[in-house]
């Protein structure tokens, strides 16, 4: 990546486009260049010059954003991709899937401009790990190892408790504890689901093989990361699991009800505003869950699934 991050915006809403490279080239530094379809982004831009982060609206005339960054993904490897949407990300689950995106941002009212700008560094930068990039430098946080499987219904406890009283919450916990068995059973242990009533919880982990748990907090948002030395997580497993939890069959039942993995995702995107999954293969693990204090930047959430 060059010094000055260069990075092309699609959007055919023009005041959106103004927008979104105004802050980019004013507040992030970076060099941008505008599109205003998918065929213009690859005809007079990307054909001609090196770009670092393609940042694409969903829905556009001639080509959509998920086939944009297709080919972006086949022709420029190297080149990071983000997509856009003012609509319900839920209803791209299907296509992220089958397009394999894992980031899509919300296009929330307000526009959430510092949440854009640490998408945009922890991409360009490749440090997605580290809760506290998502809060104010001025953040309170506090951590705690978990090292068995016998008492995470407590650590899940442990960690609300550290949060001010009014950030406490009987549904974040549910998630807490979610994320603590995926990552002590699943990434450190390598369970498998279909013989989840035979697991043994007795057991403690080697020294170094704890699940690390970051509970952070400032005026604005408050945040738990769970993170594990394992890496077993895939941006694909993860999109397949939302996909069945949230998408319903002739019935209303979701198609994955019956399903033996993947719930405590749907539970965390389902109670949390944001769940934020960063993944650097067979190495490292981290599951962000954070709520925002007000309700400014709630409603349509986006996905966030970073593998490095």
């Amino acid at each position: 990546m060059a010094d000055q991050p260069r990075i092309l915006v699609v959007e055919d809403e023009p005041e959106m486009l103004d927008l979104i490279s105004d802050f980019l080239t004013d507040r992030e530094g970076c060099r941008v260049w505008r599109a205003a379809s998918g065929r213009e982004a690859l005809d007079k831009v990307l054909s001609r010059q090196e770009i670092d982060l393609v940042l694409s609206d969903i829905n556009m005339p001639e080509m959509k954003g998920f086939e944009l960054l297709k080919i972006v993904e086949e022709k420029y490897p190297s080149c990071k991709r983000v997509l856009m949407t003012g609509y319900n990300v839920e209803s791209y689950l299907e296509l992220a899937l089958t397009y394999g995106i894992g980031n899509i941002f919300a296009k929330s009212i307000p526009f959430n401009f510092n949440e854009l700008a640490v998408v945009v560094r922890s991409l360009l930068r490749d440090e997605i790990f580290g809760v506290l990039r998502h809060l104010s430098p001025d953040a309170n946080h506090a951590e705690f190892t978990v090292t068995g499987g016998a008492t995470l219904d407590r650590d899940a406890e442990r960690a609300m408790a550290l949060l001010p009283e009014a950030y406490r919450s009987g549904k974040v916990e549910l998630a807490v504890f979610e994320m603590l068995t995926n990552a002590i059973f699943y990434g450190i242990r390598g369970e498998k689901p279909e013989s989840k009533e035979g697991w043994d919880y007795d057991f403690e982990l080697e020294e170094g093989a704890g699940i690390t748990v970051t509970v952070a907090w400032d005026d604005e948002k408050y945040a738990i990361a769970i993170g594990d030395n394992g890496g077993r997580l895939k941006k694909r497993d993860v999109l397949y699991w939302l996909y069945r939890q949230s998408t319903a069959d002739e019935e209303g039942a979701p198609i994955g009800v019956f399903d033996t993995h993947g719930r405590g995702f749907f539970i965390a995107r389902k109670y949390l505003d944001r769940v934020i999954i960063n993944v650097a293969p067979g190495k490292r693990t981290e599951v962000i869950l954070m709520n925002y204090v007000s309700s400014s930047h709630r409603g349509f959430k986006p996905l966030s699934i970073n593998e490095l």
